[in-house]
């Protein structure tokens, strides 16, 4: 099933530094009235629109306070620059989510859809009076410098944006490629500001990345998701189908620090996923309620699960937004895969530009989503099966050779003692090879959602095993 054309042109995560969106938006919403805006004055269970119009008296007020301003304030004002004022601080005190988009705005939209867009690649959202970032995209500056989800952007070339406006941060972060953007920002469970100087340049998205381990275990990272998202990961299928040289044992998918995107390429990565002769909640992948009838969209899978139902893990973390969590949740209530990792962000709700005129628009919270089961992703996100904290394991220093490391129960914590004493066979030891020695340094959660990957392959070969013999 394909979103309407209303839907088509909804933004998962259109408040923080990037937006995403269908390409054909621009020149839908640069007419004077938006087919969608049309559609929403005509909906027949909208509310009742004369109940909703200002009074004189607000109105009265409203032109007391222009009045005043260019009588009274120390400069110049003109009314075009007070009305958008006025509609700006409208819809900023909404929701952190809800904006209004002028021309250079528009222009910033249509250029993020190309993938490619200046600045240092992260997303980011207001939080009580400081912004906060949601996620450092992969491969971009912030990435690179050690910018991380949940970090607290507290001056931006040393001025304080203590109370400053979202659209007002993202301006001063943007920058001509090459320059040099110095953030001061706080972290939990450091002490002190942390500080980086960071190089803007012209932001090239690379979507999916894809890896194989040994025994024909798959990885991919899916950094957000847009257009051309749907297409990129069927490519890196293939390609990792064409390394195994046979079937994929179980896959990896991961959505850490995945800000969210397009709702369309999220419903369409979720499907590949599924089997709609093997699902509950009729079928469903997401659905979302709003005020009016035509925000209530659901999404339901019509294909067949691409893996034929091998194994499969999902990691998330508190970076993982949106069209992530949409993604997540489907599979997780779904049955398809196991969740491992942080508990996600929690931003549930859907964005829609509505045309204003030809030359600007509102992006506005219109529904909130759910998943199958029901739930509410919007500020609670999606909990893993298994909780895997963000660990990092510091090597020790005789591990930095090409031998194999071993792990025995005897160096694990609270082991149970045991009564045999100068026994070779008194533990029970596990061998690492190279490659998962060294992935047990570098990505913690990702080595332990390959182990889990590999427990539930063994489980199903036992259950086969067990069937075959009865």
């Amino acid at each position: 099933m394909r979103f309407n054309s209303q839907f088509l042109i909804t933004l998962m995560m259109g408040s923080g530094l990037f937006f995403f969106m269908n390409p054909s938006v621009h020149a839908e919403i640069t007419t004077h009235q938006s087919a969608q805006t049309r559609s929403s004055t005509n909906d027949q269970s909208s509310p009742d629109s004369t109940a909703q119009n200002p009074s004189a008296e607000d109105m009265e007020k409203f032109a007391t306070v222009i009045a005043q301003i260019h009588r009274y304030y120390v400069e110049p004002v003109d009314n075009k620059k007070l009305f958008n004022y006025a509609i700006s601080g409208m819809l900023a005190n909404l929701d952190p989510h809800s904006d209004y988009l002028d021309e250079d705005s528009l222009k910033d939209l249509e250029t993020a859809t190309t993938g490619k867009f200046g600045g240092i690649g992260i997303e980011i959202l207001p939080s009580d009076g400081f912004i906060k970032v949601v996620s450092a995209i992969d491969d971009t500056p912030a990435y690179k410098v050690g910018i991380k989800a949940g970090d607290l952007i507290i001056r931006i070339n040393n001025k304080l944006v203590r109370d400053m406006t979202l659209r007002d941060a993202m301006d001063k972060i943007r920058g001509e490629s090459g320059t040099i953007l110095h953030l001061i920002i706080l972290r939990k469970n450091e002490k002190k500001p942390l500080e980086f100087d960071v190089v803007r340049q012209v932001i090239k998205i690379k979507t999916i990345k894809t890896e194989l381990y040994p025994d024909n275990y798959g990885y991919i990272r899916l950094s957000f998701f847009q257009t051309s998202t749907k297409a990129d990961l069927l490519k890196g299928l293939r390609h990792l189908q064409e390394q195994a040289k046979g079937p994929l044992k179980g896959v990896i998918l991961d959505l850490r620090n995945n800000p969210g995107g397009l709702l369309d390429s999220a419903v369409d990565v979720a499907q590949l996923f599924l089997d709609k002769s093997h699902l509950k909640y009729g079928g469903l992948i997401v659905y979302t309620k709003g005020q009016i009838a035509s925000s209530d969209i659901k999404a339901v899978a019509d294909g067949r699960d691409l893996l034929k139902g091998i194994p499969m893990v999902v990691i998330i973390n508190d970076g993982s937004a949106s069209a992530a969590e949409i993604v997540a949740g489907a599979l997780q209530d779904q049955k398809r895969a196991i969740l491992v990792g942080q508990k996600s962000f929690g931003k549930g709700s859907v964005q829609t530009i509505l045309g204003v005129d030809s030359h600007s628009a509102i992006k506005l919270t219109t529904a909130l989503y759910y998943t199958p089961s029901g739930r509410s992703i919007q500020a609670t996100g999606i909990e893993p099966d298994i909780t895997v904290p963000d660990l990092l394991i510091p090597k020790a220093k005789d591990e930095d050779n090409e031998n194999a490391t071993s792990i025995s129960e005897a160096d694990l914590e609270k082991h149970l003692a045991s009564d045999i004493k100068d026994s070779a066979d008194a533990t029970d030891t596990v061998t690492i090879n190279k490659q998962n020695q060294d992935l047990l340094y570098s990505d913690f959660s990702l080595y332990q959602a390959l182990n889990i990957l590999k427990g539930l392959k063994a489980d199903r070969n036992l259950i086969s095993n067990d069937e075959h013999h009865e």
